[in-house]
């Protein structure tokens, strides 16, 4: 990493520097929001922050080099460095060194809070708006934030601004956990990954397999597997049977042990690849994590897992079903506030149109299957023989359609509630099968 010491000879006057920012400020032109070809992040954070301080240079003594330091650290938070215009700094920094002009001073003070803001605002909130690339998403984690240009102006005001930027991090376990995790990852990256595992039938403990060797380098490159394990044997022994029922858990496979398809494929994803999936997740949790504490219930899509978080650790879970792949479960957060003992179940519209109707149409009696019973507007029961079922759509349908508590409820016999706008809860189900 560069670090560039300024030199003790006096630059441009303070007030000859101000009142550069000042004209370049006070521009209505594209020019106030492109600095050296660099086009500022927050420039209406920028703009507020030197208005505030009369446009008075904000960087002084070390701190320029506080902030290069800072900005190639934001990597280890699967950040991109270069994304805060380090290279630019980094040049007129080594430019201040010998010479600096009044403007170039100017310069460099604008890229550097910029980049103060926009390492606080993405350290605290996220690079990329959530609701851009998922519309369901309903968490705003700038809603009811302070001032971004407040936060820079403490920053610049503090003892050490090094210090300062570092304490912006989330501070929650999930996230410093998910640091450790890149870490590890960018270590195996550094030191040449590992070979991939060839393809092949599944190997069951105690089978003799040519690719044993293979499968033990791998794990040991990964500190899965001690290293002082003999590498040469082709026999699937105890140890590595252990080693790879772990490293099926820490991969949401069943521990069965047997080194199939899914096994090789998890083995042999790259350190590079599965740092990037730990740094779309170290963005997913800035999105998520502010306010969130350490007590919450998670549901974990992709695992079809549940888990109650209490005093920052994992004190239950459970597998769940979620929706397929036509009926995706979207991605939200929400607070949990009412459990129904033994609930009804109202069948919701998407059921109504691609379940109900048609069975019913076609001669197949639903709604005695499921035991379902119709009301009318009044919640008054109606007789299901009197009703077209043949002429009618859901549009059209004027009923609702409810299954009584009972040991065959869809809900089964709890549902947790929490006020979202996608109908979505969680519940029991007598379908045990499905797990």
């Amino acid at each position: 990493m560069g670090l560039f010491l300024l030199g003790c000879g006096a630059g441009p006057p303070q007030a000859e520097v101000s009142q550069s920012l000042g004209a370049r400020l006070s521009s209505s032109t594209q020019s106030a929001k492109v600095v050296r070809d660099e086009h500022l992040i927050e420039p209406a954070a920028v703009s507020r922050f030197y208005e505030a301080r009369q446009n008075r240079p904000a960087w002084e003594g070390n701190a320029a080099n506080q902030i290069v330091r800072a900005i190639h650290d934001i990597e280890h938070d699967g950040l991109t460095p270069a994304h805060y215009h380090l290279t630019a700094i980094e040049t007129l920094l080594e430019d201040s060194s010998r010479q600096s002009s009044a403007d170039a001073a100017a310069d460099l003070d604008l890229l550097l809070t910029d980049a103060v803001a926009g390492m606080v605002d993405h350290l605290r909130y996220g690079k990329v708006l959530p609701s851009k690339l998922n519309p369901t998403w309903n968490v705003d984690p700038r809603k009811g934030a302070p001032p971004l240009e407040e936060e820079v102006a403490r920053i610049a005001s503090s003892g050490s601004v090094a210090s300062a930027i570092q304490g912006e991090r989330p501070q929650h376990f999930i996230y410093r956990g998910l640091l450790d995790a890149l870490a590890t990852l960018q270590q195996d990256e550094a030191k040449g990954g590992w070979q991939p595992v060839p393809a092949g039938k599944p190997i069951r403990p105690g089978a003799i397999d040519r690719r044993i060797p293979a499968v033990r380098a791998r794990l040991v490159a990964s500190n899965d597997l001690p290293a002082r394990v003999s590498r040469d044997s082709t026999r699937y022994s105890p140890e590595l049977v252990r080693a790879i029922k772990l490293f099926q858990e820490r991969h949401r496979q069943e521990p069965n042990g047997v080194i199939d398809q899914d096994v090789v494929e998890a083995m042999n994803v790259t350190p590079a690849a599965r740092a990037d999936q730990v740094r779309v997740n170290l963005e997913r949790a800035r999105w998520v994590l502010s306010g969130l504490g350490d007590e919450f219930f998670l549901v974990n899509l992709p695992a079809f897992k549940a888990y109650l978080i209490r005093g920052g650790k994992n004190i239950w879970e459970s597998r769940t079903q979620v929706g397929d792949e036509a009926k995706q479960t979207p991605t939200f957060r929400a607070t949990m506030r009412t459990v129904v003992l033994n609930p009804d179940w109202t069948v919701p519209p998407m059921i109504l149109a691609e379940e109900v109707l048609p069975a019913m149409q076609r001669g197949d009696n639903y709604l005695a299957k499921k035991k379902l019973v119709v009301l009318d507007a009044q919640n008054e029961p109606v007789n299901p023989s009197s009703i077209d079922w043949q002429n009618v759509t859901p549009e059209t349908f004027p009923y609702t359609l409810r299954q009584p508590p009972d040991e065959e409820n869809a809900l089964g016999k709890v549902k947790f509630l929490f006020p979202n706008p996608y109908s979505i809860y969680l519940h029991d189900t007598p379908a045990r099968t499905l797990f």
